[in-house]
């Protein structure tokens, strides 16, 4: 994964898990100064490497550096971080990077609609790339008139890249609708979400899926299974933990149930005091 997707990646997990660490006035002008203001000088504080990146902006605004610019106010400023991405992008409109960028800083602000439109112009604008529509599709949230975009550019991606896992999961996630439908999924769901598996075993999101259904049919043993190695490949995750433990409960397996419980509640515990 290029440096570019790793920093998009990074502003997604920043804004799944909650506000900026610090909050600072955005303020609008013409060129790429919106966003820090006046900082204490500490090397090891998210709003000083902001205001570095914010020097560097200013003396050269590339491409590079506005990414990273906006990326750093990820980390203090959603509003902030939004406008400087919106400058970037008007500036450099056939980046891709800069695109999901935005797409990130909106979904961090609950504008998920357009936060998917931005991911699907990135798309539009790398076909060949899977990252705008993987990260759009791991936010569980397709607007109805991206629908058939999102699904016919899953597709393609699948055929470019028969053996990609994550991409054949992806598809059939927004195709079966398992993000908002909860009815019974298609025949073809497990075994197509096996066959990712076996391209791609490392798919913790696989596993949990399947422990989903199995749960649904009433299928603890399997739901166990499954969760256990979604947990495997995926230790920080409170949810996979928290189904684990209550899948335990419903097989009756009352040590079991206590032992997964205690792992997510220290988990969760550590997750609200990184928000503090």
């Amino acid at each position: 994964m290029s440096s570019g997707w790793l920093a998009v990646l990074l502003l997604m997990l920043a804004a799944a898990h909650g506000t900026p660490i610090a909050t600072a006035d955005a303020q609008q002008s013409e060129g790429a100064s919106t966003g820090v203001g006046q900082m204490p000088v500490n090397p090891d504080s998210p709003k000083w490497a902001a205001l570095e990146a914010q020097r560097k902006a200013e003396t050269d605004p590339s491409e590079a550096n506005l990414f990273l610019y906006a990326s750093s106010l990820m980390k203090v400023n959603y509003p902030a971080a939004e406008t400087i991405y919106r400058y970037a992008v008007n500036k450099y409109p056939n980046s891709v990077r800069l695109h999901a960028g935005l797409a990130s800083a909106l979904w961090a602000q609950l504008k998920r609609d357009e936060g998917a439109a931005e991911f699907c112009r990135a798309a539009k604008l790398a076909p060949d790339d899977p990252h705008p529509l993987e990260f759009l599709v791991s936010t569980g949230h397709i607007p109805a008139s991206m629908y058939q975009e999102v699904v016919d550019g899953l597709h393609q991606l699948h055929l470019r890249y028969p053996r990609d896992g994550l991409i054949l999961f992806d598809y059939e996630m927004v195709v079966s609708d398992r993000f908002s439908n909860t009815a019974k999924p298609p025949k073809d769901f497990v075994p197509t979400l096996k066959e990712a598996i076996r391209l791609t075993p490392q798919l913790p999101e696989a596993y949990f899926q399947l422990s989903l259904v199995y749960d649904e049919q009433k299928e603890y043993s399997e739901e166990v299974a499954a969760l256990r190695r979604a947990v495997e490949l995926s230790p920080q995750d409170e949810q996979y933990a928290y189904n684990l433990a209550m899948a335990y409960k419903r097989l009756g397996n009352k040590d079991a149930f206590l032992k997964e419980l205690s792992i997510f509640e220290k988990l969760h515990q550590e997750s609200m005091k990184s928000l503090k």
